[in-house]
């Protein structure tokens, strides 16, 4: 079977199986774990915050679902995505109590320490410079990876602006190093780093792709804002914040920003985070949004929860990634068997985050 021009079902499969999926466990690490939306304390709360119960029964799930969910295992599902580059892919988990020390878990990032394909992580202060980024490394595999940048162009191979590209490029004309392209990444992190917290959405540099193709992450993350229809009904400040960051940021804004280094297909894939957790009263939402990926995916944005119930605690999570290689030709066909490959790993992490959290 044939799903699309030049990529076969079981090619898919391995793509997926060793890339992206290996991306899910890894790169997508904040999705599954600190991305979550943790409720507690809903008698007496002012805002009309669903039950456990109530929100179970909104889930698109079987009655034979949520049987399994009630019997403590973890149920996959998804929902309507927005585009033909969008993946959506959650799990529900009922948990005997609500884990107390899971806010401390993701100021600590721990859930980037779950996979081992996470190779180097850090944080990125307020006020960064390139100094930030001196843990970013283009391994493993790096001096084929340095080529890779040296040898940019408009496409897939590296996810870059044009003046990113144009950068490269003369980098190459002066005989630049492997050293040389690391340093000109950490340049291009910063600067993309700060074009984020200067303009948001905004602010994020197209991606390059052939002729005069551009491809606005932007517009995506976006999407996956507006899908989120729950945030706006209970938090409608923080939704502002999602929209318009960082001309609305919510009184009860946590923010914090990380680099990653995912190893995916023996490459480095650098990754820029935005993780958010908003506190109203006794109820926390937390974001995770990638607003830059080197290759592999375009971006993401995810979100979740933990709603205290009559058995402990409904853990649920849901995320949202944009990659073409689910879009286009095929495109139907692709989508099913990626979010079916995906689930294991799914499951991986949120067991890992179990763990952690009792």
């Amino acid at each position: 079977m044939v799903v699309s021009s030049g990529l076969s079902l079981s090619s898919l499969f391995h793509r997926v199986q060793k890339g992206l999926l290996k991306l899910g466990a890894a790169a997508m690490v904040g999705v599954m774990a600190s991305v979550c939306l943790i409720l507690t304390g809903f008698p007496g709360s002012a805002m009309a915050v669903p039950t456990a119960e109530e929100l179970l029964k909104a889930l698109p799930l079987s009655d034979g679902e949520r049987e399994d969910v009630l019997k403590g295992e973890i149920v996959r599902f998804t929902t309507e995505e927005g585009s033909d580059r969008e993946l959506a892919l959650g799990a529900v988990l009922l948990v005997p109590k609500v884990p107390e020390n899971l806010i401390p878990l993701w100021r600590e990032a721990v859930v980037f320490k779950l996979v081992g394909a996470v190779t180097a992580f850090g944080e990125i202060s307020d006020k960064a410079t390139v100094s930030d980024f001196a843990g970013v490394k283009l391994e493993p595999k790096g001096e084929d990876e340095a080529k890779r940048y040296l040898e940019a162009e408009p496409g897939d191979t590296l996810n870059l602006d044009g003046k990113e590209i144009a950068a490269f490029q003369a980098l190459k004309s002066k005989g630049g190093s492997q050293a040389d392209v690391e340093t000109l990444v950490r340049e291009l992190l910063l600067a993309r780093y700060q074009a984020y917290r200067a303009k948001g959405l905004s602010g994020i540099p197209p991606y390059v792709r052939g002729g005069e193709e551009k491809f606005e992450l932007s517009q995506d993350l976006l999407l996956a804002t507006n899908e989120a229809k729950f945030v706006p009904k209970y938090f409608p400040s923080f939704h502002q914040t999602l929209l318009n960051y960082p001309a609305n940021q919510a009184k009860q804004l946590e923010t914090r920003f990380f680099w990653a280094n995912v190893d995916v297909f023996s490459r480095p894939t650098l990754i820029l985070s935005h993780r958010m957790l908003f506190n109203e009263g006794d109820a926390y939402v937390v974001v995770d949004r990638h607003f830059y990926a080197s290759h592999e995916y375009n971006g993401l944005q995810a979100i979740g929860g933990a709603l205290p119930a009559k058995e402990g605690s409904l853990l649920v999570s849901l995320y949202r990634i944009s990659t073409d290689g689910v879009a286009g030709f095929g495109s139907s066909a692709k989508h099913p068997v990626a979010r079916g490959l995906m689930g294991p790993y799914f499951e991986e992490i949120f067991e890992g985050i179990r763990k952690k959290a009792e």
